[in-house]
This record gives C-alpha cells, structure tokens and sequence, in this order.
C-alpha cells in the first residue's frame, strides 16, 4: 500500500477519535469504536438497539421515563440532554461501558484490556430489558446475547 496513503488515513482516524474524545464525558459514541471495529459496528447499525430512539413518540422523550434505556450516556448526561441526547440509540457503550479510556489507549498504539467489557454480562441487558418496560417480552441473555450484533 501507498505509504502516504497510510499516513493519510492514520492522520484521519486519529483526527475522528480525537473529536469523539474532546468530551468531557467517559461516552465517545459508536463512531469512535467504529474505527477499530468496523465489522462490529456495521452489523450494529442494522439493528433495533441502533434505532431504539426511533421508537419513542415525542411524548416519551420529553417525559424522561423511557430515554434512559433508548439513548446511550451516565443517567446524569441523559437527564440533561433531555430528548435531545448526543448519543441517540443503544450504542456501544449502553452494553460494553463507557468507553473513553478504550479508545484513548487504543489511539495510543496500547489497548488496555478490561477497560470495557468484551461480553456483557445479563444486568446489562436487564437494566432495560425487564417488567418494568411498558413494551416488555419475556428476555433470556443466554438465547440472547449472541443475536445483538452477530458479524456474518
């Protein structure tokens, strides 16, 4: 390959991390984990989790009951950003963990394992996907887990 071809596009992912790092929040939204794991992020992009926000009328947005489990970000960013979120969807981090750290040691040339969680475990499917949803069938994590963004 090219090697300013190379130096281009290093230039510009570190550039599109470095952007999604500038918050001050531990979130960077699912195009910085797209850098690095493009796969993953395709398949994402096609499910409900990614057009959770979709799904809520006006209504529930404003009231702030439903948001919390439909956009990404700490309890205290979505109360905040209200039913305007910057993280719109059940991103990346909603599952895996605020993924700030990741993605600065990952840009750093040194990914620190741990950081994230590679395999969520259940309450993280549960802290939504529970009775008290108004929208709720019945969830069972070890049937589930593997269909939320299987790569073909």
């Amino acid at each position: 390959m090219n090697s300013k071809l190379v130096l281009a596009v290093m230039a510009a992912v570190i550039i599109l991390l470095g952007a999604a790092i500038a918050q001050d929040s531990p979130y960077v939204g699912a195009d910085a984990c797209k850098t690095c794991h493009e796969a993953i992020h395709g398949a994402w992009s096609g499910t409900a989790h990614a057009r959770a926000l979709l799904r809520l009328s006006a209504q529930d947005r404003e009231s702030g009951q439903c948001i919390g489990c439909h956009v990404t970000g700490s309890p205290e960013q979505i109360a905040a950003e209200g039913a305007n979120p910057s993280l719109p969807g059940v991103q990346c981090e909603a599952c895996h963990g605020p993924g700030r750290k990741h993605a600065e040691t990952a840009a750093a040339g040194t990914p620190q394992a741990g950081t994230v969680a590679r395999t969520p475990d259940a309450k993280a499917c549960t802290r939504c996907h529970n009775d008290k949803s108004p929208h709720y069938s019945p969830f069972f994590y070890a049937a589930m887990k593997s269909l939320v963004h299987r790569v073909r």
